[in-house]
């Protein structure tokens, strides 16, 4: 912060240091490693703190948190609007232009009371006055839209217009060197003069639709701010102009100069000024999307270089000063003020909760007047130290419910002050009606006492000494630790049967049912080359899964089995620590099995936090045997033909395929058709005719096949005359 305003907001002789170590929530054994292990939660950067929310607290850069100057409401204003604000000369007045009305008020400020009431000054041909100018002689000058008129109101009160710039707004009005008003004016987007006799002429045209702000050097130079192009441009000899910088954001709605000759602009994204600102638009409600306000800070220095100082998140710049507290920025949306600080951070000075804050100027007897909207009044700033404040974190997602362990944080403390932390926590996004309550206060490091949920808000309670002090807060810390939650087995593959001889077999890969709804399964064909029966051993099933686990325990797994028509599960194996398994089923009666799988994270946590998934198949068949030709039928020889009918039966499985070799041709396998034309049971018979035949003897083979991959085959030898 300036050093001046630090001095006078936060003052601290006789500070006590207090920095509180961190506390885990339980001892760690030595030689126990759980998965489940505590998380720290830290903020402890501007950043992070500025993320929350802040009632009387300013947040300063690189990351503190304190009690804010103080204000005081000095009058309140019947218009909704306070644009403009001049002071006399001798500090006694100050004027206060507003909207809706297009009136100046006038609010006597020597007196002994702390506010004072605004006298109507005078009433001008328009809706809103966005500019004030104090002249020489205890006059004002008022640029009034959407007329585009300037009048010039006499210390009386006595209204004279002085001229009319033929434009719908004048947004901003100074001094040139000459003694000439500048005005900056909407509509067209130029850039006027006007005499302080009415006399009117146009300086440049910018082919922009506004200019919105303006400031003049001590050497005569003019600087403008444009929409909707966000141009900030420098005037030159009354007749050119020239852009020093092209921001992407829309308008730029304010300007200030410092002692050295650097330009300030305050830049916001949206083209708020082709809506109708004769009042600042109330906050949106739930009805409409809501729009980013997040305007940005640049630095323009004297050799041209710009830069971003930062952005007010979704808050829009409405108004700069450069003054004896530095550069200070007022936005609307709750109203917050901000500082340029040491390292050209924006500072959050003070939070002015539901004001815009529209108008700055130095107050002659100290501090800053202040105009607002919604309400409209006048703020004097800053008036000592608030007495109390409150600062709330953003929420905490710990992505699962967690328990709460030791809540420490470092600050400094002074002597005859206070500060608390509480907590509360829920599991909605946004802190609401189904949180907790707010937990008894913690004056010291201890325990977080909020129930287990999966986030978790702190708030810190400030409370400010007597002569101004308050205890400043560096970093707060809390740890964390999520409950276990369960593995989640997500998928499971397992091979099918790929037998090449009657005596070989796997069981076959069948949709699969899980005991935690949600795991799939899969019989493809790269399951099976992965890791199926094959020929090389069809008697092993390989198994395989893909199984993961919320808090990223190691994982161990038990498979199981049983036949369809028993309730024992067998064990296949466990503690298998890798997620595929061969399952030799050799020993296995053919029929129809369940296989089992369980996850377990029990290596990874106490046996009673352990927690498991399971998974159970559909009915697998296990098919070792192969189709046997049990009978030949009807065989019929004529001339140089023969006809014959083979009965295939299967003992499990149903029939997928058949083919017969004539006098061993491997060559010339006959493909072969159940006699009702489809292959749908575990018994078909198939009808053979051969033709082409010589007398004598010859030899038919039936090779048939199985769903489950099994061969077998029968031969038949006749004999043609």
């Amino acid at each position: 912060m300036n050093p001046s305003c630090a001095a006078t907001a936060f003052p601290q002789q006789g500070v006590r240091r207090a920095v509180f170590a961190l506390l885990l929530a339980g001892l760690m054994l030595p030689g126990v490693a759980f998965a489940v292990s505590p998380e720290s939660w830290r903020i402890s950067s501007y950043s992070d703190f500025s993320q929350g929310e802040s009632e009387r607290v300013s947040i300063v850069n690189p990351g503190e948190i304190r009690l804010s100057p103080s204000h005081q409401v000095f009058s309140v204003i019947r218009d909704p609007s306070v644009w403009s604000l001049a002071e006399s000369p001798d500090g006694s007045t100050l004027y206060v232009g507003t909207g809706n009305s297009a009136k100046v008020y006038k609010v006597a400020t020597g007196g002994s009371s702390a506010t004072a009431e605004a006298k109507l000054f005078a009433d001008l041909d328009g809706n809103a006055v966005y500019t004030l100018l104090p002249g020489k002689q205890g006059e004002l000058y008022a640029g009034v839209s959407p007329e585009g008129k300037v009048f010039k109101i006499a210390p009386d009160g006595s209204v004279t217009l002085i001229g009319e710039s033929d434009e719908d707004y004048i947004w901003a009005m100074v001094f040139d060197a000459t003694g000439d008003l500048i005005l900056a004016t909407g509509g067209k987007g130029l850039i006027k003069k006007m005499t302080l006799e009415g006399k009117t002429k146009t300086l440049v045209k910018t082919e922009e639709k506004h200019i919105l702000s303006l400031a003049a050097d001590p050497t005569g130079k003019i600087y403008f701010g444009t929409a909707p192009n966000g141009w900030v441009g420098l005037l030159e000899n009354q007749k050119d102009f020239r852009v020093l910088h092209d921001s992407e954001l829309s308008e730029v709605k304010a300007l200030a100069l410092d002692s050295e000759g650097s330009l300030y602009a305050g830049i916001i994204p949206s083209l708020q000024v082709e809506q109708k600102r004769d009042v600042p638009q109330p906050p949106q409600g739930g009805g409409g999307p809501k729009t980013d306000k997040s305007s940005e800070l640049v630095k323009i220095s004297p050799n041209g270089l710009a830069r971003s100082l930062g952005k007010t998140a979704n808050a829009a710049i409405n108004t700069l000063n450069a003054g004896p507290f530095g550069i200070l920025v007022g936005t609307g949306d709750e109203g917050k003020l901000f500082q340029i600080g040491f390292r050209e951070d924006l500072d959050l000075v003070a939070d002015f909760e539901k004001n815009d804050l529209l108008a700055i100027i130095p107050r002659k007897a100290g501090g800053l007047w202040i105009g607002t909207g919604n309400p409209g009044s006048v703020i004097a700033f800053p008036m000592g130290t608030n007495k109390g404040g409150v600062y709330a974190s953003k929420a905490l997602d710990a992505e699962t419910p967690s328990q709460w362990g030791r809540m420490s944080w470092v600050a400094s403390i002074p002597e005859g002050v206070t500060l608390a932390f509480e907590t509360r926590s829920g599991n909605t996004k946004e802190p609401d009606d189904t949180w907790s309550d707010w937990s008894e206060p913690l004056n010291a490091p201890g325990k977080a006492s909020s129930p287990v949920a999966r986030f978790l808000q702190w708030r810190a309670k400030f409370g400010g000494s007597p002569d101004g002090k308050s205890a400043t807060v560096e970093e707060v810390e809390i740890i964390h630790q999520s409950l276990n939650q369960p593995p989640r087995i997500e998928s499971v593959q397992f091979g099918d049967q790929s037998a090449t001889s009657g005596n070989g077999g796997a069981a076959g890969a069948q949709a699969a049912k899980s005991d935690s709804a949600g795991a799939k399964t899969s019989s493809s064909k790269s399951a099976q080359s992965e890791g199926g029966s094959t020929a090389a051993n069809p008697n092993l099933v390989q198994l395989s899964w893909q199984a993961t686990d919320p808090n990223g325990d190691t994982l161990i797994y038990d498979l199981h089995y049983r036949r369809v028509s028993e309730n024992l599960w067998k064990e296949i194996e466990t503690d298998l620590k890798t997620a595929k398994h061969p399952w030799n089923v050799l020993a296995l009666p053919d029929g129809d099995y369940e296989v089992r799988l369980i996850a377990s994270d029990r290596l990874a946590n106490p046996p009673d936090q352990a927690a498991s998934d399971r998974w159970r198949s559909e009915p697998i068949r296990v098919d070792k045997t192969a189709p046997e030709v049990v009978e030949w039928l009807t065989p019929t020889a004529g001339a140089g033909t023969y006809d014959v009918e083979a009965r295939v039966v299967d003992a499990t499985s149903r029939l997928v395929g058949a083919e017969a070799i004539l006098d061993g041709d491997e060559d010339k396998p006959i493909p072969l058709v159940p006699k009702d034309g489809i292959a749908d049971t575990n018994e078909e018979t198939y009808k053979i005719h051969v033709e082409g035949l010589v007398s004598g003897e010859h030899s038919l083979v039936v090779r048939a096949k199985d769903e489950k991959g099994n061969i077998g085959s029968g031969a038949h030898r006749f004999t043609l005359p």
